[in-house]
Formats: C-alpha cells, structure tokens, sequence
C-alpha cells in the first residue's frame, strides 16, 4: 500500500491507497506530478484521508468528466477565415466529445447548434488554449459531469457472495 502526503498552504491530507489501487496506480505517484484523486473522504481523526476509487492524471480529467464542449462565437466577428480556422482546430483535436457553436448575435440572442457526431472533439487543455487564442479567453467552455461517483464498498463491509462474483 501507498500513504501519500499531500500539503497546501491550508493544510495537509493523506491519501491512503490499498493494494490493488496502488498496483493500478503506482506509476502516477511521482513528486511534484500533478493527479486527480476520486474518493472517500473519511475526517475522523486529526488529518482528512482520502481512500481512492479512482486516480488519474490530471491531464486526462478532461476526457473523463466533459460530457460537451461549447465554443462561443460572437457572430458580429466572424469571417470565413476565423471559420476555417475552428474547422481546421475541430479535424486537428477529432474525438467522441459533442460539440456545440453558440453564436451570440450583437442584439444579445445566443443560437445554439448542435454540430454532428463527425465534429465530436477531445477535450483538453491544447484544444482550449488553441481555441482561446483564435477567438479569446471566454470562448471555450465545458460542460462536465458533476455526478458524484457510486460508493464502492472497501472488501471488509462486502458479503462472501459479494466478494466471489467480483
């Protein structure tokens, strides 16, 4: 098993990953890497612990947790070039992500137009800074999956005819 110490300048909490969470996820326990941790938050006793379901690299939550990607266009500044252009980023960052073009009209009503599955995207901070860049800091937008993950039971609270059908 693993005991990681994570410090801010609030404070600290430990993350106590079990043996097969640790086999699963040891090669992202590096110093100074930066993770995702989805979990159990147990507060009992003097330091918060967190028992991880779920670890990731925090590069990859995106692709996780974004369920649509938006792009806000104000349509008073779009040019065929700037068109071409988001087409040219959408084929380049090509994935399963939904895409949605809200074009705000200088009267202030938004369209929303759902592009087809063809112009899905793969979310990720290269894809927001690129897009960020042609059309500035506010146009890209994420829509995320806020749903709190089902609670796994640790081994010792599950029954015998639970633990021999996992």
């Amino acid at each position: 098993y693993a005991m990681i110490t994570l410090e801010d300048l609030q404070g600290q909490l430990q993350i106590l990953c079990m043996n097969d969470q640790y086999d699963k996820h040891r090669h992202l326990f590096e110093a100074n890497r930066t993770i995702m941790v989805i979990g159990e938050v147990n507060n009992a006793e003097d330091r918060p612990k967190i028992f991880p379901q779920e670890i990731m690299d925090l590069e990859e939550a995106p692709k996780r947790f974004s369920q649509q990607i938006h792009l806000r266009l104000s349509v008073d500044s779009l040019t065929t070039d700037s068109l071409d252009a988001i087409m040219a980023l959408v084929k380049r960052h090509k994935g399963s992500c939904p895409l949605y073009l809200c074009f705000t009209k200088p009267d202030g009503n938004i369209a929303f137009v759902e592009c087809h599955e063809t112009y899905g995207v793969t979310p990720g901070l290269s894809f927001q800074h690129e897009i960020e860049s042609l059309l500035g800091p506010k146009a890209y937008y994420v829509k995320a999956d806020r749903s709190l993950p089902e609670r796994q039971r640790p081994k010792w609270e599950r029954t015998r005819t639970e633990s021999t059908t996992t």
